[in-house]
């Protein structure tokens, strides 16, 4: 039986850290051998979505939609679904960007307990770093990161943690996904939209502006490293790192714009999913804050949890979330 962060208790928030990263791909098949063997990820579904699906992903009804659920065994969140579009043309979400290019998802992240043999292990199987693995710190933490760069432009950022002791995770080689990044065009613009209008809350955040040159995570020449302003934050419903989104600008180093293309049915990391206690209250919160509803409330079915309510937003770096309320559970989940 399938667990999973959909319910909500009467002492829970009215919203969670993201459920699951939706990906479109072209080839499911490849992915999926990919998860499984060397990431650890365990298949928890197959089939075709339902119909429904393609009016809340505004796709005419010709589109099919195959997808597979896959999950870290034991986990009820930091799920992934990769989706398979037919009879639809694409294009890629980031295709050629770099680290500074904004618009879309950036990456997830995902923990490991070796680097150097994960790092190598994604190389083996076609995927490239953007550099290779840096080990920093970062106020009380001492970690070890590389951001990979593998099919349909997708980047994966491998983390391994060396202190504090890691919690709250228990993987056998890559754990589930628990952060994904953004590159913001106008960081301050999109860190008010979380807060101001979603209610989310900071975890983490710097100003990014007492840099020194050298070698860095993300790809920034050594020699002009300390002359970029980056600030970051990470940021959650609730001020947790369970199901949170990073938030990154360079500021002195700007590139294209990928926001037009982050929707369906165009490949990459194509939306994030959130549990929402009551779906027509949070709509209904973010457009008098000032928000708009991507897509409006609809009820459809997603499997394997069942019937829910889902609408979308897209952030101002086009980022598509979805917030989705479960209604009636499947028997199996």
């Amino acid at each position: 039986m399938l667990k999973h962060n959909l319910h909500f208790k009467d002492s829970d928030s009215h919203l969670k850290g993201w459920q699951e990263a939706v990906f479109s791909v072209y080839n499911i098949k490849k992915w999926v051998d990919f998860l499984v063997n060397v990431c650890g990820w365990q298949i928890a579904h197959q089939a075709y979505a339902d119909k429904s699906l393609n009016t809340l992903w505004q796709l005419n009804n010709k589109a099919n939609i195959e997808e597979t659920l896959l999950v870290i065994p034991g986990d009820s969140q930091g799920f992934l679904r990769l989706v398979k579009f037919h009879n639809v043309e694409q294009e890629q979400i980031r295709s050629g960007a770099q680290i500074w290019d904004s618009g879309g998802i950036f990456d997830v992240n995902t923990r490991v307990k070796d680097m150097e043999t994960m790092y190598r292990n994604f190389q083996n199987e076609g995927w490239n770093g953007f550099t290779d693995p840096h080990r920093f710190t970062f106020g009380e933490f001492d970690v070890a990161e590389a951001l990979l760069k593998g099919p349909d432009g997708i980047t994966i950022a491998i983390m391994q943690r060396f202190h504090p002791p890691l919690e709250g995770f228990e993987f056998e080689k890559t754990s589930r996904f628990f952060n994904s990044t953004t590159i913001c065009k106008n960081y301050k613009k999109t860190l008010s939209f979380f807060t101001d209008i979603l209610g989310f809350k900071l975890y983490f955040e710097s100003a990014g502006d007492k840099r020194s040159n050298g070698n860095n995570v993300i790809g920034i020449p050594p020699n002009i490293n300390g002359d970029i302003t980056a600030p970051v934050c990470v940021i959650h419903p609730e001020g947790k790192n369970f199901g949170s989104i990073e938030l990154l600008e360079t500021k002195e180093l700007k590139g294209k714009d990928c926001s037009k293309l982050a929707q369906p049915p165009n490949l990459g990391i194509l939306m994030l999913r959130f549990p929402v206690k009551n779906a027509a209250v949070y709509a209904k919160q973010i457009v008098e804050k000032g928000g708009k509803l991507n897509t409006p409330i609809q009820t459809l079915e997603i499997k394997p949890y069942g019937k829910v309510n889902a609408f979308s937003i897209r952030t101002p770096d086009g980022v598509w979330l979805e917030f989705i309320e479960l209604l009636k559970e499947q028997h199996n989940v």
